[in-house]
């Protein structure tokens, strides 16, 4: 049967880039017409819902009741290109941080650009620091973003040490981070892989939201406590899983984030 899987994900991989051709004209035409936050949430909830559909993915939510009602910065491990569809299915009304060289893509970078996404340039602190302090305002709109602490892709045993500016971002505007713990979105697209679960009809991917961590209670100078508390309660989540679902390829990285340990 897996041939017939493997069919499958050569057939609609092909499919990824039109949809993006259609449902990014028409996000941008619906954006012009309505500038309606709200429309702009419909489109990336369908996308996220059809690249999930198209592959026999399935995306389950708990701790839902967790997001508050006020903006917020969602933080998530990120382990595979599935999770940023995962939270369009399922946390549709989140915005995104996305590398620069993604802004280069025809289509696609505009239509990102008219969803809020924010442009992230990995070597360049000062540019990042600068498209954070631009988009901190929206957090009083009520908006939410979603980011990645770890400042890329990575899967082993435990989670990769987490980069500062995420909480910078959201102690400077006051919001609380809401950790988020994806599973099972490695299995269905590794890192430098192009076709997604191409050995299985279905697979799923949980996310766990957890309690949000006020910033409010930490101070600029005492930022890496907030980090250890916020790794602290991710990890051993994240840890959990990969001990019961282990990949003897996958090469092991650094246990942890400490206190006392220097973070970029």
């Amino acid at each position: 049967m897996k041939i017939i899987w493997y069919i499958r994900s050569i057939i609609m991989t092909f499919f990824i880039p039109v949809l993006v051709l259609v449902l990014g004209p028409s996000a941008i035409i619906t954006k012009l017409i309505f500038n309606n936050r709200n429309t702009d949430t419909f489109f990336l909830n369908i996308w996220g819902r059809l690249n999930c559909w198209m592959f026999g993915v399935d995306v389950q939510v708990e701790g839902r009741e967790n997001i508050p009602d006020e903006g917020c910065l969602f933080l998530f491990n990120h382990s595979s290109f599935y999770d940023v569809f995962a939270i369009c299915a399922a946390i549709p009304e989140s915005r995104f941080g996305a590398k620069a060289e993604l802004f280069k893509i025809p289509v696609f970078s505009h239509t990102m650009r008219m969803m809020g996404t924010l442009p992230i340039a990995r070597n360049n602190r000062e540019e990042v620091y600068k498209v954070y302090e631009e988009a901190k305002t929206r957090f009083h709109n009520k908006e939410k973003f979603a980011l990645s602490p770890e400042g890329g892709r990575f899967y082993g045993p435990h989670l990769f040490p987490f980069k500062a500016g995420p909480f910078l971002f959201a102690m400077s505007a006051g919001v609380p981070v809401v950790p988020v713990v994806i599973t099972g979105a490695y299995e269905i697209l590794p890192k430098n892989h192009i076709l997604p679960n191409k050995d299985r009809k279905n697979r799923t991917i949980h996310l766990k939201i957890l309690k949000p961590v006020p910033t409010t209670d930490f101070e600029r100078a005492n930022r890496q406590q907030l980090q250890f508390t916020v790794y602290s309660k991710m990890d051993p989540i994240w840890s959990e899983y990969y001990d019961k679902h282990l990949m003897p390829a996958t090469v092991a990285l650094p246990k942890a984030t400490t206190k006392s340990e220097s973070t970029n």
